[in-house]
């Protein structure tokens, strides 16, 4: 199927279009066609958007919850609403963390609790995520029970904004019909798990008042 919307061409983008795909080639590696469709359509609003997936989704930004357990988060959302383009997405940046294919295929076959390959508290992530997701977090007691006995309400709330963020981006990419990148673009992402200079990520923000955006 074809992509229902036109992201902006990175080789024709003007001044302040640009700034944002510069900002997501640094912080992420790259720049998903999502982040191109939102440019191309809604600049003020794709600023705020890349901002907000990189400090809840990468390292050295602030959050207090350890990154593998968000982008664990990431993974099993996308499975759950059965977005290929997330998954695709997630899977890499997973591996890219330092989890294996196999564990990646424990969760989509969801052998996951039964494995030895993921610790007890990636398991309660993994499950968090698909509750959340089902929109049965709400009645869930038993396991909010166990979340709460292993994980601080300052993780617990970092690993569900990662769900609940992933399932919106799950929803505009198929809504949209995003279309897939190319094998270098996922390369790109699987080395952009590093750290992030917290400085450049508000020096970004920081620059959203002087920026100028093409009129449609």
């Amino acid at each position: 199927m074809m992509q229902r919307i036109q992201g902006v061409d990175p080789e024709e983008v003007p001044g302040g279009e640009a700034e944002i795909l510069e900002a997501s080639n640094m912080f992420l590696g790259r720049s998903s066609n999502l982040l191109k469709i939102l440019t191309n359509t809604s600049p003020q609003i794709a600023r705020w958007f890349l901002g907000f997936l990189t400090a809840t989704r990468q390292e050295g930004l602030g959050a207090s919850s350890d990154v593998g357990l968000r982008g664990l988060a990431c993974v099993k959302t996308s499975m759950t609403n059965e977005c290929n383009y997330c998954t695709s997405h997630t899977s890499i940046y997973a591996q890219g963390l330092g989890y294996s294919e196999q564990q990646i295929a424990l969760m989509a076959d969801n052998k996951y609790k039964e494995s030895d390959a993921f610790t007890a508290k990636e398991k309660l992530a993994i499950e968090w995520a698909e509750a959340v997701t089902l929109n049965k977090a709400l009645h869930d007691g038993p396991l909010w029970d166990s979340l709460r006995a292993h994980f601080s309400d300052e993780e617990i709330v970092e690993i569900t904004l990662a769900s609940s963020m992933f399932n919106m981006i799950n929803r505009l990419n198929d809504t949209f019909r995003s279309e897939l990148e190319t094998s270098d673009f996922y390369k790109k992402q699987c080395d952009a798990t590093g750290v992030l200079p917290l400085d450049a990520h508000e020096a970004f923000a920081g620059r959203f008042s002087e920026q100028k955006f093409t009129v449609k």
